[in-house]
């Protein structure tokens, strides 16, 4: 017969959590959230990775800790993780994507958890979802890339900040992150190099154009002495942050008539430069991937147009010497 704690465990909101309580050694969710967290900023993960682990594990612990569910890692089951994945989709009205993220948070920290060998069973290993078709990653339209070039103007330091900001993403495809941590110090304006720290502490190195060395040169004018060691200020010389980067795309697009945001700036970066003849793995470099995948994605958005024309100029027929 099976274990009335456990059938318990599994399938009721409310438990007699007498053997929980019994436990010599209480092995705290909210703990153990924690020492996952800070195993991540050693590991060197990037603050947004974390932050945004931490929001979903949060919101699990809470679940659990307002249905009366034990707090306990040893004690959490598949059907409870499913419960609180139909929870949340159901609460916050979440697509497929957003509850298969949670899902991803949690198998993270109940993989650590096993690392660490605070528990034995991982709870996630069992628990699935329908992953939704992936949809073609898109970028900007050329037409729109032109109309964005011809709106930048740079008679004022926030004037040529914000085109410098745009040009360098769509000519390096940095992160809203790396953009807005850079400091002067990762400048090399005379080569037209930027040193970037990314995703788990990655170095790398990415070129920027002659245009975009423009406008970058044209911004350190306004910049001046400014001591800062942050690349980016505000008219009030502060660090311009992240959140001024986001909302100051926001703005442009509403005026142009289309979104704009740090992310679509960095998938028209990937698509431009494949489609102006990078490979793969150029692209998959000046981004940052660790593999391939995501690459991928951006290959998938390249036609039949683009095959056309790099055709014209690497026919192997009409390559050969003869």
């Amino acid at each position: 017969m099976k274990n009335q704690f456990l059938e318990r465990t599994e399938l009721s909101p409310r438990l007699n959590l007498q053997s929980y309580a019994d436990s010599k050694v209480e092995h705290s969710l909210r703990q153990l959230i924690e020492g996952f967290i800070l195993s991540y900023k050693l590991d060197g993960m990037s603050p947004l990775t974390i932050s945004t682990h931490l929001a979903k594990l949060n919101r699990f612990m809470s679940y659990l800790d307002q249905h009366e569910l034990p707090l306990d890692v040893r004690i959490i089951t598949p059907p409870m993780i499913r419960a609180f994945l139909g929870y949340v989709r159901d609460t916050y009205n979440l697509s497929q994507a957003s509850v298969q993220r949670h899902l991803v948070s949690l198998k993270a920290f109940f993989r650590w958890v096993l690392d660490e060998e605070l528990a034995t069973v991982n709870p996630t290993d069992k628990v699935k979802l329908r992953i939704p078709p992936k949809k073609v990653t898109k970028g900007l339209a050329y037409e729109q890339m032109q109309r964005l070039y011809s709106a930048l103007v740079d008679n004022s330091l926030e004037e040529a900040r914000n085109k410098a900001i745009v040009l360098i993403f769509l000519d390096c495809g940095l992160r809203r992150a790396e953009l807005a941590n850079l400091k002067l110090a990762d400048i090399e304006q005379d080569r037209g190099i930027i040193r970037i720290m990314g995703k788990g502490s990655k170095e790398r190195l990415v070129r920027m154009g002659l245009k975009t060395r423009k406008a970058l040169w044209r911004y350190l004018l306004f910049r001046g002495s400014n001591r800062s060691l942050y690349l980016w200020l505000n008219d009030k010389g502060e660090r311009f942050t992240a959140s001024g980067v986001r909302q100051m795309l926001r703005r442009l697009g509403n005026k142009l008539g289309f979104r704009l945001y740090p992310h679509l700036l960095r998938h028209t970066y990937a698509i431009s430069f494949l489609r102006n003849g990078a490979n793969a793995f150029e692209v998959q470099y000046s981004l940052g991937h660790s593999t391939l995948e995501m690459t991928r994605r951006y290959c998938e958005a390249l036609g039949y147009e683009d095959v056309f024309r790099r055709h014209e100029s690497a026919s192997p027929v009409d390559n050969l010497k003869c």
